[in-house]
């Protein structure tokens, strides 16, 4: 299962993980050393609803940064066609 690093809430990291209903927190003293907002993390929901951070998928962030990229550069394509 996979997760993105979404953003600091005081001392908790707020994680949205693929196909969930609710975020999730990890205290922000349990994130390995150079996480940034937007990294992906294979991660492991725990039975006491708690989230394992597995491993950082670099390629992955990297995949969803280029889908990001070619869903808004068709858009705008769209747009600008609709204008003439």
């Amino acid at each position: 299962m996979k997760a993105v690093f979404e953003e600091i809430n005081g001392d908790l990291a707020v994680f949205i993980v693929d196909d969930a209903q609710k975020p999730y927190f990890v205290s922000v003293s349990d994130l390995p050393a150079e996480t940034t907002t937007g990294d992906v993390f294979e991660v492991e929901i725990e039975a006491d609803e708690k989230l394992k951070l597995l491993k950082k998928l670099p390629e992955e962030r990297k995949r969803r940064e280029q889908s990001a990229k070619s869903k808004r550069e068709a858009l705008l394509k769209r747009s600008q066609n609709k204008k003439e």
